[in-house]
């Protein structure tokens, strides 16, 4: 792919693999799609990104026919991808599309879904470039902000999150604490509390939290444990408060979630190293 561009993707009830030699911006704007990747999933809805880095394959399936995202196709030797980077400060392999990764946008973005989404509708002819560059410099301005309003961590701060991810995921049913992470980077508690937040604009506990959540989504769309079991299996003493916890997080039930669910993404097989 040559240059960057924007477009609408019906995905209705479709599902497969995907995997591209260039970066993505996945928007949910109407309906539900799964997303999954070598090590983490998620669903869109209207406001959920998913960052895409160049060769990370993925699973997709769509839950209604209705389904249907924003797509930002990013071509990082496009020279207006450059021109962005060096306007932003910022090289987007190494930050933006480090790796997979969802958020969910700012409610003062929410409007520029319709916006986009109209402009796409009647995208042709010679205002497609117009379209097109508008709607790109649009999405990755408003991510770029996201992104740098999280001060960057001192070069020698030593937060090996893959490290930390490998020890949460073993103790989702015991959660560690914050002196167990430390401890597990030779780091004071202290101090790495205050590296953490500075990084990641939340609280230890918080992103452990994300990764038990992350981990019951995947289990409710994925298999069939009973509620409870996927409740003990991600550190909740009951069902109720799992329950309150999953929905405060998804803004549903997990009973609506596995309701909702297809036929489960299988991400048994080995998938392509991301590059």
């Amino acid at each position: 792919m040559n240059g960057s561009q924007a477009r609408r993707n019906l995905i209705a009830l479709q599902r497969g693999e995907h995997c591209h030699d260039y970066a993505q911006v996945l928007i949910g704007w109407r309906g539900r799609m799964d997303c999954a990747f070598s090590d983490s999933a998620g669903r869109l809805t209207n406001g959920t990104v998913a960052l895409v880095p160049a060769s990370a394959s993925h699973l997709y399936a769509g839950l209604s026919e209705e389904s249907e995202l924003l797509v930002i196709d990013v071509a990082l030797n496009d020279p207006y991808i450059r021109a962005l980077e060096q306007a932003c400060e910022l090289k987007f392999s190494e930050t933006l599309f480090q790796r997979a990764e969802f958020i969910t946008l700012d409610a003062a973005a929410m409007p520029l879904l319709d916006f986009a989404a109209g402009q796409l509708q009647g995208d042709a002819g010679r205002s497609s470039a117009l379209v097109n560059y508008q709607l790109v410099s649009l999405f990755m301005t408003q991510l770029v902000q996201r992104y740098s309003s999280v001060p960057p961590l001192p070069a020698d701060s030593r937060l090996a999150l893959a490290e930390l991810n490998r020890l949460i995921d073993r103790r989702l049913a015991e959660p560690p604490c914050n002196g167990e992470l430390a401890a597990a980077l030779n780091l004071s508690e202290s101090h790495f509390n205050f590296l953490f937040q500075r990084r990641f604009a939340m609280t230890p506990q918080q992103y452990v939290m994300s990764r038990r959540m992350q981990r019951a989504q995947y289990l409710l769309l994925n298999s069939a444990m009973p509620l409870a079991a996927v409740a003990d299996e991600v550190g909740f003493a009951d069902a109720s408060s799992f329950s309150r916890a999953y929905k405060s997080r998804f803004k549903q039930t997990p009973g609506a979630t596995r309701n909702a669910r297809v036929e489960p993404l299988d991400l048994s097989s080995d998938l392509p190293p991301e590059r």
